[in-house]
Protein backbone atom coordinates (compact mmCIF):
# COMPACT_ATOMS: atom_id res chain seq x y z
CA UNK A 1 0.00 0.00 0.00
CA UNK A 2 2.63 2.36 0.97
CA UNK A 3 4.49 1.71 -2.67
CA UNK A 4 1.33 2.83 -4.79
CA UNK A 5 0.54 5.92 -2.70
CA UNK A 6 4.33 7.02 -3.11
CA UNK A 7 4.32 6.17 -6.66
CA UNK A 8 0.56 8.25 -6.91
CA UNK A 9 2.56 11.22 -5.07
CA UNK A 10 5.68 10.94 -7.62
CA UNK A 11 3.57 11.45 -10.34
CA UNK A 12 1.46 14.28 -9.37
CA UNK A 13 4.42 15.63 -8.28
CA UNK A 14 6.54 15.21 -11.81
CA UNK A 15 3.48 15.77 -13.93
CA UNK A 16 3.12 19.27 -12.40
CA UNK A 17 6.90 20.12 -12.18
CA UNK A 18 6.71 19.44 -16.45
CA UNK A 19 3.70 21.59 -16.22
CA UNK A 20 5.15 24.36 -14.21
CA UNK A 21 2.21 24.20 -12.07
CA UNK A 22 2.45 24.81 -8.28
CA UNK A 23 2.38 21.14 -6.35
CA UNK A 24 -0.08 21.29 -3.81
CA UNK A 25 0.88 18.53 -1.21
CA UNK A 26 -2.55 18.01 0.38
CA UNK A 27 -3.68 16.03 -2.60
CA UNK A 28 -1.73 13.55 -1.95
CA UNK A 29 -1.14 10.83 0.98
CA UNK A 30 2.38 10.64 2.23
CA UNK A 31 3.52 7.95 4.17
CA UNK A 32 6.99 7.80 5.50
CA UNK A 33 8.85 4.88 6.65
CA UNK A 34 11.36 7.25 8.70
CA UNK A 35 10.46 6.13 12.27
CA UNK A 36 9.47 9.74 13.43
CA UNK A 37 5.63 10.68 14.59
CA UNK A 38 5.64 14.55 12.74
CA UNK A 39 7.29 14.33 8.88
CA UNK A 40 8.84 17.84 8.22
CA UNK A 41 5.83 19.38 5.84
CA UNK A 42 6.86 20.05 2.17
CA UNK A 43 6.99 23.11 0.57
CA UNK A 44 3.45 23.91 -1.34
CA UNK A 45 5.46 24.94 -4.61
CA UNK A 46 8.20 24.23 -7.24
CA UNK A 47 8.31 26.37 -10.43
CA UNK A 48 10.44 26.29 -13.55
CA UNK A 49 11.79 29.59 -12.93
CA UNK A 50 13.33 28.29 -9.52
CA UNK A 51 15.65 26.24 -11.82
CA UNK A 52 18.45 28.43 -12.63
CA UNK A 53 21.47 27.83 -15.35
CA UNK A 54 23.69 30.52 -14.46
CA UNK A 55 27.34 29.64 -13.03
CA UNK A 56 26.14 29.58 -9.27
CA UNK A 57 25.40 26.02 -7.57
CA UNK A 58 21.51 25.08 -7.59
CA UNK A 59 20.90 25.43 -3.49
CA UNK A 60 19.11 22.38 -1.97
CA UNK A 61 16.04 22.69 0.54
CA UNK A 62 15.05 19.68 2.34
CA UNK A 63 11.13 21.08 2.27
CA UNK A 64 11.22 21.19 -1.64
CA UNK A 65 8.99 19.04 -3.17
CA UNK A 66 11.66 18.88 -6.52
CA UNK A 67 14.22 17.71 -3.83
CA UNK A 68 12.32 15.14 -2.35
CA UNK A 69 10.79 13.78 -5.65
CA UNK A 70 14.72 13.54 -7.41
CA UNK A 71 16.78 13.12 -3.70
CA UNK A 72 19.57 15.51 -2.18
CA UNK A 73 21.40 14.68 0.54
CA UNK A 74 20.14 16.53 2.66
CA UNK A 75 18.76 16.30 6.59
CA UNK A 76 15.90 18.24 8.85
CA UNK A 77 15.89 16.36 11.60
CA UNK A 78 14.85 13.25 11.96
CA UNK A 79 14.34 12.84 8.27
CA UNK A 80 17.17 11.87 5.43
CA UNK A 81 17.24 11.21 1.84
CA UNK A 82 20.15 10.54 0.15
CA UNK A 83 20.84 10.80 -3.60
CA UNK A 84 22.14 13.05 -5.89
CA UNK A 85 21.15 16.29 -6.32
CA UNK A 86 18.64 16.48 -9.22
CA UNK A 87 19.15 20.06 -10.14
CA UNK A 88 22.50 19.40 -10.70
CA UNK A 89 22.20 16.24 -12.62
CA UNK A 90 19.41 18.84 -14.79
CA UNK A 91 21.54 21.16 -15.82
CA UNK A 92 24.25 19.00 -16.69
CA UNK A 93 21.92 17.73 -19.34
CA UNK A 94 20.46 20.82 -20.51
CA UNK A 95 23.45 22.17 -21.20
CA UNK A 96 24.89 19.48 -22.87
CA UNK A 97 21.98 18.72 -24.95
CA UNK A 98 21.58 22.30 -25.77
CA UNK A 99 24.62 22.46 -27.09
CA UNK A 100 24.21 19.68 -29.22
CA UNK A 101 21.39 21.36 -30.76
CA UNK A 102 22.43 24.63 -31.11
CA UNK A 103 25.74 23.34 -33.30
CA UNK A 104 23.15 20.64 -35.19
CA UNK A 105 20.95 23.73 -35.94
CA UNK A 106 23.75 26.09 -37.00
CA UNK A 107 25.24 23.78 -39.40
CA UNK A 108 23.42 23.33 -42.73
CA UNK A 109 25.08 20.56 -43.72
CA UNK A 110 23.85 18.21 -40.48
CA UNK A 111 20.86 19.66 -41.20
CA UNK A 112 20.50 18.18 -44.42
CA UNK A 113 22.58 15.29 -43.53
CA UNK A 114 20.71 13.81 -40.54
CA UNK A 115 17.09 13.55 -42.54
CA UNK A 116 19.01 11.94 -45.43
CA UNK A 117 20.37 9.49 -42.52
CA UNK A 118 16.77 9.03 -40.96
CA UNK A 119 15.48 8.15 -44.56
CA UNK A 120 17.98 5.43 -44.80
CA UNK A 121 16.82 3.90 -42.13
CA UNK A 122 13.25 4.12 -42.26
CA UNK A 123 14.04 2.79 -45.83
CA UNK A 124 15.73 0.08 -44.93
CA UNK A 125 13.51 -1.09 -42.39
CA UNK A 126 10.22 -0.95 -44.48
CA UNK A 127 12.47 -2.20 -47.52
CA UNK A 128 12.81 -5.38 -45.39
CA UNK A 129 9.77 -6.09 -44.14
CA UNK A 130 8.22 -9.27 -45.57
CA UNK A 131 5.98 -10.61 -43.60
CA UNK A 132 2.25 -11.62 -44.28
CA UNK A 133 0.40 -9.10 -45.16
CA UNK A 134 2.38 -5.94 -44.52
CA UNK A 135 4.74 -7.16 -47.53
CA UNK A 136 2.48 -4.85 -49.77
CA UNK A 137 3.16 -1.72 -47.75
CA UNK A 138 7.37 -2.13 -47.80
CA UNK A 139 7.29 -0.90 -51.45
CA UNK A 140 4.84 2.18 -50.95
CA UNK A 141 7.60 3.38 -47.58
CA UNK A 142 10.56 2.45 -49.34
CA UNK A 143 9.39 4.67 -51.99
CA UNK A 144 8.81 7.35 -49.53
CA UNK A 145 12.11 7.34 -47.86
CA UNK A 146 13.38 7.70 -51.61
CA UNK A 147 11.18 10.82 -51.67
CA UNK A 148 12.32 12.28 -48.78
CA UNK A 149 15.84 12.29 -49.51
CA UNK A 150 15.86 13.17 -52.74
CA UNK A 151 13.95 16.35 -51.15
CA UNK A 152 16.39 16.44 -48.46
CA UNK A 153 19.45 16.39 -50.78
CA UNK A 154 17.94 18.79 -52.88
CA UNK A 155 17.30 20.99 -49.86
CA UNK A 156 20.75 20.77 -49.09
CA UNK A 157 22.67 21.31 -52.17
CA UNK A 158 20.64 24.46 -52.99
CA UNK A 159 22.05 25.57 -49.69
CA UNK A 160 25.65 24.86 -49.47
CA UNK A 161 25.54 26.71 -53.12
CA UNK A 162 24.12 29.48 -51.36
CA UNK A 163 26.69 30.28 -48.98
CA UNK A 164 29.29 28.34 -50.84
CA UNK A 165 30.32 25.54 -48.77
CA UNK A 166 29.93 22.66 -51.60
CA UNK A 167 30.45 22.68 -55.66
CA UNK A 168 31.58 26.29 -55.33
CA UNK A 169 33.21 26.99 -58.91
CA UNK A 170 35.66 28.90 -58.33
CA UNK A 171 37.00 26.82 -55.15
CA UNK A 172 39.97 25.51 -56.58
CA UNK A 173 41.25 28.41 -57.93
CA UNK A 174 40.66 30.30 -54.90
CA UNK A 175 42.63 27.63 -53.15
CA UNK A 176 45.59 27.56 -55.46
CA UNK A 177 45.85 31.59 -55.14
CA UNK A 178 45.72 30.75 -51.04
CA UNK A 179 48.35 28.17 -51.41
CA UNK A 180 50.64 30.56 -53.92
CA UNK A 181 50.29 33.07 -51.57
CA UNK A 182 51.62 31.54 -48.75
CA UNK A 183 55.52 32.12 -48.98
CA UNK A 184 57.39 28.41 -49.12
CA UNK A 185 60.61 28.14 -47.69
CA UNK A 186 63.17 27.54 -50.48
CA UNK A 187 65.90 25.52 -49.69
CA UNK A 188 68.57 27.39 -51.70
CA UNK A 189 68.24 30.33 -48.97
CA UNK A 190 67.95 32.64 -52.49
CA UNK A 191 65.67 35.22 -52.80
CA UNK A 192 63.08 34.64 -55.39
CA UNK A 193 63.80 37.28 -57.72
CA UNK A 194 67.22 36.47 -58.09
CA UNK A 195 66.66 32.97 -58.68
CA UNK A 196 67.07 32.05 -62.24
CA UNK A 197 63.77 31.69 -64.32
CA UNK A 198 64.54 29.44 -66.75
CA UNK A 199 67.10 26.28 -66.70
CA UNK A 200 67.99 24.43 -69.72
CA UNK A 201 70.07 20.41 -69.07
CA UNK A 202 72.41 18.56 -71.20
CA UNK A 203 71.71 15.44 -69.76
CA UNK A 204 74.55 13.43 -70.41
CA UNK A 205 75.89 10.29 -69.23
CA UNK A 206 73.04 7.93 -68.93
CA UNK A 207 75.31 5.30 -71.36
CA UNK A 208 78.41 5.50 -69.19
CA UNK A 209 75.91 5.18 -65.88
CA UNK A 210 74.38 2.24 -66.75
CA UNK A 211 77.35 0.27 -68.01
CA UNK A 212 79.34 1.16 -64.80
CA UNK A 213 76.40 0.63 -61.95
CA UNK A 214 74.65 -2.36 -64.38
CA UNK A 215 76.98 -3.61 -67.10
CA UNK A 216 74.04 -1.76 -69.41
CA UNK A 217 73.43 1.14 -71.36
CA UNK A 218 69.71 1.00 -71.53
CA UNK A 219 69.75 0.68 -67.60
CA UNK A 220 71.10 3.87 -67.58
CA UNK A 221 68.59 5.65 -69.61
CA UNK A 222 66.09 4.45 -67.52
CA UNK A 223 67.52 5.81 -64.01
CA UNK A 224 68.06 8.69 -66.67
CA UNK A 225 64.52 9.28 -66.86
CA UNK A 226 63.83 8.84 -63.30
CA UNK A 227 65.61 11.84 -62.57
CA UNK A 228 64.11 13.83 -65.06
CA UNK A 229 60.95 13.51 -63.37
CA UNK A 230 62.53 14.56 -59.75
CA UNK A 231 64.84 17.49 -61.32
CA UNK A 232 61.03 18.64 -62.38
CA UNK A 233 60.19 18.57 -58.97
CA UNK A 234 62.97 20.48 -56.75
CA UNK A 235 63.18 23.46 -60.33
CA UNK A 236 59.17 24.09 -59.22
CA UNK A 237 59.84 23.40 -55.40
CA UNK A 238 62.93 26.43 -55.89
CA UNK A 239 60.77 28.63 -57.96
CA UNK A 240 62.06 28.20 -61.42
CA UNK A 241 59.64 28.47 -63.49
CA UNK A 242 60.87 26.73 -67.41
CA UNK A 243 62.97 23.78 -67.73
CA UNK A 244 64.32 22.64 -71.11
CA UNK A 245 66.12 19.55 -71.53
CA UNK A 246 68.00 17.54 -74.14
CA UNK A 247 66.92 14.52 -74.45
CA UNK A 248 67.70 13.45 -78.26
CA UNK A 249 69.44 14.61 -80.86
CA UNK A 250 69.23 14.65 -84.22
CA UNK A 251 73.09 13.24 -84.54
CA UNK A 252 71.80 10.25 -81.64
CA UNK A 253 70.02 9.09 -84.75
CA UNK A 254 73.47 8.19 -85.69
CA UNK A 255 73.78 5.54 -82.63
CA UNK A 256 73.10 1.84 -82.97
CA UNK A 257 70.19 0.85 -84.07
CA UNK A 258 69.26 -1.00 -81.19
CA UNK A 259 70.00 1.18 -78.64
CA UNK A 260 67.99 3.87 -81.03
CA UNK A 261 65.17 1.47 -81.10
CA UNK A 262 65.23 0.97 -76.55
CA UNK A 263 65.33 4.78 -76.51
CA UNK A 264 62.46 4.66 -78.92
CA UNK A 265 60.68 2.56 -76.37
CA UNK A 266 61.66 4.17 -73.07
CA UNK A 267 60.22 7.69 -74.52
CA UNK A 268 56.58 5.78 -75.48
CA UNK A 269 56.41 4.87 -71.78
CA UNK A 270 57.64 7.87 -70.73
CA UNK A 271 55.19 10.24 -72.05
CA UNK A 272 52.57 8.47 -69.91
CA UNK A 273 54.52 8.83 -66.65
CA UNK A 274 55.66 12.47 -67.46
CA UNK A 275 52.05 13.03 -68.74
CA UNK A 276 49.99 11.71 -65.49
CA UNK A 277 53.22 13.76 -63.17
CA UNK A 278 52.09 17.09 -65.27
CA UNK A 279 48.67 17.07 -65.16
CA UNK A 280 48.77 16.50 -61.15
CA UNK A 281 51.38 19.67 -60.74
CA UNK A 282 50.27 21.59 -63.60
CA UNK A 283 52.87 20.81 -65.55
CA UNK A 284 52.53 22.37 -69.36
CA UNK A 285 54.66 19.75 -71.58
CA UNK A 286 56.19 21.41 -75.11
CA UNK A 287 58.29 18.96 -77.25
CA UNK A 288 60.69 20.71 -79.47
CA UNK A 289 61.80 18.34 -82.61
CA UNK A 290 63.46 19.81 -85.92
CA UNK A 291 63.31 16.28 -87.41
CA UNK A 292 59.89 15.15 -86.57
CA UNK A 293 59.14 13.00 -89.30
CA UNK A 294 61.96 10.41 -87.98
CA UNK A 295 60.12 9.88 -84.65
CA UNK A 296 57.58 6.10 -84.56
CA UNK A 297 54.33 6.96 -84.82
CA UNK A 298 53.70 5.18 -81.06
CA UNK A 299 56.04 8.05 -79.72
CA UNK A 300 54.55 10.32 -81.66
CA UNK A 301 51.17 10.11 -80.71
CA UNK A 302 51.79 10.05 -76.83
CA UNK A 303 53.71 13.31 -77.67
CA UNK A 304 50.93 15.06 -79.17
CA UNK A 305 48.01 13.24 -76.12
CA UNK A 306 50.96 14.72 -73.71
CA UNK A 307 50.39 18.08 -75.09
CA UNK A 308 47.02 18.33 -75.41
CA UNK A 309 46.09 17.08 -72.18
CA UNK A 310 48.77 19.68 -70.31
CA UNK A 311 48.32 22.73 -72.70
CA UNK A 312 45.72 24.12 -69.41
CA UNK A 313 48.83 23.83 -67.24
CA UNK A 314 50.26 26.87 -65.97
CA UNK A 315 52.13 26.37 -62.94
CA UNK A 316 55.68 25.43 -64.26
CA UNK A 317 56.48 25.18 -68.77
CA UNK A 318 58.71 22.03 -69.17
CA UNK A 319 60.59 21.69 -72.81
CA UNK A 320 61.41 18.22 -74.08
CA UNK A 321 64.20 18.65 -77.04
CA UNK A 322 63.64 15.51 -78.65
CA UNK A 323 65.21 14.71 -82.31
CA UNK A 324 66.33 17.95 -81.66
CA UNK A 325 69.63 20.12 -83.37
CA UNK A 326 70.22 23.92 -83.23
CA UNK A 327 71.65 24.56 -86.43
CA UNK A 328 68.72 23.06 -88.07
CA UNK A 329 66.17 25.01 -85.65
CA UNK A 330 68.05 28.33 -86.95
CA UNK A 331 67.85 26.71 -90.45
CA UNK A 332 64.09 25.73 -90.64
CA UNK A 333 63.24 29.60 -88.73
CA UNK A 334 65.17 31.25 -92.02
CA UNK A 335 63.02 29.43 -93.93
CA UNK A 336 59.68 30.54 -92.30
CA UNK A 337 60.64 34.20 -92.82
CA UNK A 338 61.72 33.43 -96.41
CA UNK A 339 58.15 32.12 -97.08
CA UNK A 340 56.64 35.01 -95.48
CA UNK A 341 58.61 37.42 -97.43
CA UNK A 342 57.60 35.40 -100.51
CA UNK A 343 54.33 35.32 -99.80
CA UNK A 344 54.02 39.34 -99.18
CA UNK A 345 53.54 38.62 -95.56
CA UNK A 346 56.82 40.59 -94.64
CA UNK A 347 59.36 43.09 -96.63
CA UNK A 348 62.97 41.67 -96.51
CA UNK A 349 63.59 44.94 -94.96
CA UNK A 350 62.10 43.93 -91.95
CA UNK A 351 64.08 40.40 -91.36
CA UNK A 352 65.88 40.97 -87.86
CA UNK A 353 66.39 39.69 -84.43
CA UNK A 354 62.46 39.86 -83.85
CA UNK A 355 61.66 37.90 -86.47
CA UNK A 356 63.64 34.99 -86.58
CA UNK A 357 62.97 35.15 -82.42
CA UNK A 358 59.00 34.46 -83.49
CA UNK A 359 60.05 31.62 -85.55
CA UNK A 360 62.35 29.46 -83.23
CA UNK A 361 60.59 26.40 -81.21
CA UNK A 362 61.26 28.48 -77.94
CA UNK A 363 59.15 31.57 -79.12
CA UNK A 364 56.68 30.69 -76.19
CA UNK A 365 58.90 31.33 -73.45
CA UNK A 366 62.15 33.82 -72.80
CA UNK A 367 65.93 32.34 -73.33
CA UNK A 368 67.56 30.76 -70.35
CA UNK A 369 69.30 32.33 -68.10
CA UNK A 370 71.18 27.98 -66.99
CA UNK A 371 72.50 26.12 -68.90
CA UNK A 372 73.55 22.59 -67.21
CA UNK A 373 75.91 19.81 -68.74
CA UNK A 374 76.68 17.07 -66.64
CA UNK A 375 78.98 13.75 -67.18
CA UNK A 376 82.07 16.48 -66.94
CA UNK A 377 81.69 17.39 -70.63
CA UNK A 378 82.14 21.19 -71.69
CA UNK A 379 80.84 21.69 -74.60
CA UNK A 380 77.53 22.85 -76.47
CA UNK A 381 76.72 19.86 -78.44
CA UNK A 382 74.22 22.00 -81.05
CA UNK A 383 72.20 22.14 -78.16
CA UNK A 384 69.80 26.18 -78.11
CA UNK A 385 72.77 27.81 -80.23
CA UNK A 386 70.44 30.19 -80.83
CA UNK A 387 68.63 30.67 -77.52
CA UNK A 388 71.82 30.85 -75.25
CA UNK A 389 73.79 33.79 -76.47
CA UNK A 390 73.79 35.36 -72.65
CA UNK A 391 73.24 31.67 -70.95
CA UNK A 392 75.42 31.00 -68.13
CA UNK A 393 76.91 27.39 -68.45
CA UNK A 394 77.45 25.06 -65.63
CA UNK A 395 79.78 21.77 -66.19
CA UNK A 396 78.88 19.50 -63.14
CA UNK A 397 81.56 16.10 -63.11
CA UNK A 398 78.02 13.66 -62.05
CA UNK A 399 76.79 11.48 -64.77
CA UNK A 400 72.65 12.35 -65.39
CA UNK A 401 71.23 9.78 -63.23
CA UNK A 402 73.45 10.37 -59.90
CA UNK A 403 71.93 13.97 -59.99
CA UNK A 404 71.05 15.27 -56.57
CA UNK A 405 68.96 18.58 -55.07
CA UNK A 406 71.85 19.76 -53.63
CA UNK A 407 73.52 19.99 -56.98
CA UNK A 408 70.73 22.09 -58.23
CA UNK A 409 71.31 24.34 -55.21
CA UNK A 410 74.70 24.98 -55.48
CA UNK A 411 73.86 25.91 -58.91
CA UNK A 412 71.34 28.53 -58.19
CA UNK A 413 73.40 29.79 -55.48
CA UNK A 414 75.99 30.36 -57.44
CA UNK A 415 74.20 31.92 -60.06
CA UNK A 416 72.75 33.93 -57.65
CA UNK A 417 76.10 35.04 -55.64
CA UNK A 418 78.77 34.57 -58.02
CA UNK A 419 77.80 35.63 -61.84
CA UNK A 420 77.43 39.20 -62.76
CA UNK A 421 75.15 39.08 -66.24
CA UNK A 422 76.36 42.49 -67.89
CA UNK A 423 74.53 41.55 -71.38
CA UNK A 424 76.99 43.43 -72.88
CA UNK A 425 77.14 46.83 -71.04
Amino acid sequence: MTNVRWKRRAESMLSQFIEGSAIDCDDVDIYYDAPTSSPPKLKPYFRLENFSTSDQQPTCGADSVYDRLLGCNCRRGDYTVDGTCGSLFLQWVKIVFGGAVKAYLSNQLFLALLPLALGAIIGYYFGNRNNGAKRKYSAFFGRISEAFQWVCLHFMIRKCKASELLFDEDRDERTRTEVKAIETKRESGVELECVPRHVAVIMDGNRRYGKEKYGSATRGHWDGSKTLLEFGKWCMDEGIQILTVYAFSTENWNRDAEEVSTLMSIFCKYCDELRVEAVERRMRIHVLTTDGERIPEDVRKGIERMEEETKHCTEFTMNVCLSYGGRNEIANACKSVAMDVQEGKMNANEIGEAALQSKMLTNHCCDPDIIIRTSGEERISNFLLWQAAYAEFFFLKKQWPELEKADLLDVIRAFANGRKRRFGK
